[in-house]
C-alpha cells in the first residue's frame, strides 16, 4: 500500500471515529428540532417529539448485534423510569426486514424512515445513537454507542434533564474515577462497605472514621452521604446529619433514603444548592 492510500484510509478513519463520537454530526446541540411524523409498523402515524420534559429517540438497526443488546437493556430502563416525564421513540430505517423488526421486541413507538430520510438530516453515522430533546423541542443531549456504561449514561442524562441530578453526578457517571484495584473509587467503595457493617453491627465511631475516608477519596456517592447521615444520627449528632443528608440530595434530588431520613428527624424541607 502506498504512503498516499495510507494516509488516505487513516484519515477516513479518523472522521469516521469523530463523527461517530458526536453520533448527530449534522445537528448541533441546542439546535431546534422538526417534530416529524413518520408511519409506524402497524400503518398508523407518530411524531417524532412529544410534551414531555425529555423526548428520547433513538436510531436502531434491528439485528445488528450493538443495537440488539441496546434493545433488550431498553425495557429495563424504560420501566425504571415510569411516572416520569420521559417519552421514548425509535427510529428504524425502512430497509430493515420486518421480521428483524418484531423480533426487536421494543416496547415504544416505532417511526419507519423512508429513505432514511432522518438519518441523513440528523447525519447519524453508527448505531445505536440517541438523542433527547427538552420540552422546547431543541436538541439537549446527543449520545453515541459505546460498549461500557451504555445505559447508565442514558439514564445519567436523562436524569440530569429531569433535573433529579446535578452536574457533579452527571460527570460522575460521564468520567467515572478508575475502577482499579488502586483507584479511588474502588477504595471508597471498599471503605464504603466496611462502614456499613460497623454502622450495622454499632460500632458508631469506627463505622464514622471510615465512613468519612470513602468520602474523602469520592465525594460524588450520594449513598455513601446518606450512610455518613445515618451514622451521625445513631450518635446524636442530628444537626451534622440533617447536613450530610442535604449532601446525599443535592448529588440526588429525589434520593429516597435521604429524604426519609429527614423526615424522621423532623428537619424542614432541603433547600436546592
Amino acid at each position: 500500500m502506498s504512503a498516499i492510500s495510507f494516509r488516505s484510509l487513516l484519515l477516513a478513519g479518523l472522521l469516521c471515529a469523530a463523527s461517530s463520537l458526536r453520533a448527530f454530526a449534522n445537528v448541533p446541540l441546542g439546535s431546534p428540532l422538526e417534530d416529524v411524523v413518520r408511519a409506524t409498523p402497524a400503518g398508523g402515524q407518530e411524531h417524532l417529539l412529544g410534551n414531555a420534559t425529555a423526548n428520547v429517540f433513538i436510531f436502531l438497526k434491528p439485528g445488528q448485534p450493538h443495537s440488539q443488546t441496546f434493545s433488550q437493556q431498553l425495557a429495563d430502563l424504560q420501566k425504571e423510569m415510569a411516572g416520569k416525564s420521559v417519552r421514548w421513540v425509535a427510529v428504524v430505517s425502512d430497509r430493515v426486514p420486518a421480521g428483524e423488526l418484531q423480533q426487536a421486541g421494543l416496547a415504544m413507538p416505532v417511526l419507519i424512515d423512508a429513505g432514511d430520510e432522518l438519518y441523513g438530516k440528523f447525519g447519524v453515522v453508527l448505531e445505536p445513537a440517541l438523542g433527547i430533546a427538552g420540552k422546547d423541542h431543541r436538541l439537549a443531549v446527543y449520545q453515541p454507542y459505546t460498549k461500557i456504561n451504555f445505559v447508565a449514561v442514558i439514564r445519567a442524562r436523562i436524569l440530569h434533564l429531569l433535573k433529579e441530578i446535578n452536574d457533579e453526578a452527571l460527570d460522575h457517571v460521564l468520567h467515572p474515577p478508575a475502577a482499579d484495584n488502586g483507584g479511588l473509587n474502588a477504595a471508597a467503595h471498599r471503605r464504603y462497605r466496611l462502614a456499613q457493617k460497623l454502622f450495622e453491627s454499632k460500632l458508631y465511631p469506627k463505622a464514622l472514621e471510615n465512613i468519612t475516608i470513602s468520602l474523602e477519596k469520592d465525594r460524588t456517592a450520594a449513598a455513601a452521604h446518606v450512610l455518613q447521615g445515618q451514622i451521625l444520627a445513631a450518635m446524636g449528632k442530628l444537626e451534622e446529619a440533617g447536613a450530610a443528608y442535604d449532601r446525599a440530595l443535592a448529588l440526588e434530588p429525589a434520593n429516597e433514603a435521604a429524604i426519609a431520613a429527614r423526615h424522621a428527624l423532623a428537619l424542614p424541607p432541603a433547600t436546592k444548592p
